[in-house]
C-alpha cells in the first residue's frame, strides 16, 4: 500500500514566525503532537513537535514568546506519497517519531502518522 492511499490531506500549518505559545496552544487544543512549519514561499520549513518544544521551554532553552522557527525539531523526517506504508511505518518508528510529513519535492501534501500507517502493516480483520 502506497501512503497516498492514507495519508490526510488536510493538515494544519503554522509560520516560522508563530509564537512557541501559540503552537503549544494549537496542538494542545486539536490534539496533535506536531504541525508543520511552512516559509513564505509555501515550503517546508520543519516540523514543531510538541514534546520538543514543551521541553525547549521548560528547560529555558527558548522563550514560549519566541518564535517556533526558533525551536524547530531538528529531526525532520519525511515521505513523498509514493512510498510504501509498511517502509515508511517502519523508518518512523527508527526515527522515534509518531507522524511524518509528506512531501512532494519542498512542498507539504500531507501527513501520515504511525497509528494509521499500523493500519496498512495489520491489514483487513477478517469476519467473525
Amino acid at each position: 500500500m502506497k501512503v497516498k492511499e492514507l495519508m490526510r490531506t488536510s493538515v494544519a500549518k503554522v509560520s516560522p514566525a508563530t509564537t512557541v505559545r501559540d503552537v503549544l496552544s494549537t496542538m494542545d487544543g486539536s490534539g496533535v503532537t506536531s504541525l508543520p512549519v511552512e516559509d513564505a514561499e509555501g515550503f517546508l520549513f520543519g516540523v514543531a513537535r510538541f514534546a520538543d518544544l514543551s521541553q525547549a521551554v521548560a528547560e529555558g532553552k527558548v522563550a514560549s514568546s519566541a518564535a517556533v522557527g526558533d525551536g524547530l525539531s531538528s529531526h525532520l523526517v519525511t515521505a513523498t506519497p509514493e512510498m510504501d506504508v509498511t517502509r515508511v511505518a517502519e523508518m518512523m518508528r527508527d526515527k522515534g517519531v509518531d507522524d511524518i510529513m509528506v512531501v512532494e519535492g519542498r512542498y507539504l501534501v500531507g501527513a501520515l502518522s504511525l497509528a494509521e500507517a499500523g493500519k496498512a502493516e495489520t491489514g483487513p480483520r477478517p469476519a467473525l
